[in-house]
C-alpha cells in the first residue's frame, strides 16, 4: 500500500512539476512557427524525450556502486557539518543533500521568475517568420540544455519518494505515465495554469518540502516518505480551500454590484 501511495504521489507530482517544462517547450517550439500539426507532433516528442532523459538519469545514478561507500571522515562535505557526529553517510548521502540544494535553488528562481513575469506583464511581439536551419538547430539545443536542468528536480523528487534499488522500476513507470499525461494534457494544464497562477506556486511550494527531504536525509536523519505525502497532501488541500474561498468571495462581490 505505501509503495502504491508513493507511486501515485510521482505520478502526479512528476506531471506537476512538469507543467513548467511542458510550458517551456511550447513557447519555444512556437518561436518556430510550424503549422499546428506539425507542432502537436513536435511537441509530444520532446516531451517524450524529456522523459526517457529522465529514465537516463535514474539509470545512470541506480548503477553507480560506489555511491553507497562511506564518505570520508574529514568535514570538507558540507552535509557533514549538519550531521550528528556518528553519523554514517555514504557518498549517496552527499548526492541527496546537493540534490536538495539544487531543488531549493530551482524553486527560489522559479519564484523570483514568476515574480519578475508579473511586475513586467506579458510581452506583446509579432508573429514570427518560418524558422530556417540555424533557427531550429538552436531551439534544439535550448531545449536539450534546459530539459537536463528540468530534469534534475523531478530525478530527485523521484528519489525522495521512492526508494531507487528496490523501486527503480516503479519510479520509471511514474515517470513515464506522467510524461503522458503532459503529452495529452499539456493544453487544459496550460489553461489551467493561466486561469489559476497560485497553481504554479503551490508546486514551488511542494518542491521545497521535497528539499528539506533531501537535505535531512543527506544527513543521515530520517525523513519518512509518510510525512512528506502528508505534507504534500495538506499544501494540496490548502490551495484547492484558498481556491473556494476566492471564488465564493468574487461571486460574492458580482452578486452586490449587481
Amino acid at each position: 500500500m505505501d509503495v502504491f501511495l508513493s507511486f501515485v504521489s510521482l505520478v502526479f507530482l512528476s506531471a506537476g512539476l512538469g507543467i513548467d517544462n511542458g510550458l517551456l517547450i511550447e513557447f519555444s517550439l512556437k518561436s518556430l512557427n510550424l503549422e499546428p500539426k506539425k507542432h502537436l507532433v513536435a511537441r509530444s516528442v520532446v516531451l517524450f524525450l524529456a522523459a526517457l532523459l529522465r529514465v537516463g538519469f535514474l539509470f545512470c545514478l541506480s548503477q553507480l556502486v560506489f555511491l553507497e561507500n562511506p564518505l570520508p571522515e574529514s568535514n570538507w562535505l558540507p552535509n557533514r557539518w549538519f550531521a550528528h557526529k556518528d553519523a554514517e553517510l555514504t557518498w549517496m548521502s552527499t548526492v541527496l543533500f546537493g540534490g536538495g540544494l539544487v531543488i531549493l535553488a530551482m524553486a527560489v528562481w522559479e519564484y523570483y521568475h514568476k515574480f519578475r513575469e508579473e511586475l513586467e506583464g506579458p510581452s506583446h511581439e509579432e508573429t514570427p517568420k518560418a524558422a530556417g536551419a540555424g533557427k531550429i538547430i538552436t531551439v534544439g539545443l535550448y531545449l536539450l540544455v534546459m530539459n537536463i536542468l528540468f530534469s534534475l528536480d523531478s530525478v530527485f523528487a523521484a528519489v525522495a519518494i521512492m526508494d531507487l534499488e528496490t523501486q527503480f522500476g516503479w519510479m520509471v513507470a511514474a515517470i513515464l505515465i506522467a510524461s503522458l499525461i503532459m503529452v495529452w494534457g499539456m493544453i487544459p494544464l496550460s489553461a489551467l495554469v493561466a486561469r489559476n497562477k497560485h497553481f504554479g506556486v503551490l508546486m514551488l511550494s511542494i518542491l521545497a518540502v521535497i528539499a528539506t527531504k533531501l537535505l535531512v536525509d543527506g544527513t543521515g536523519s530520517h525523513f519518512s516518505n509518510g510525512l512528506l505525502i502528508f505534507i504534500i497532501a495538506v499544501l494540496l488541500i490548502n490551495d484547492a480551500a484558498q481556491a473556494l474561498i476566492d471564488k465564493a468571495a468574487l461571486q460574492r462581490v458580482a452578486q452586490q454590484d449587481a
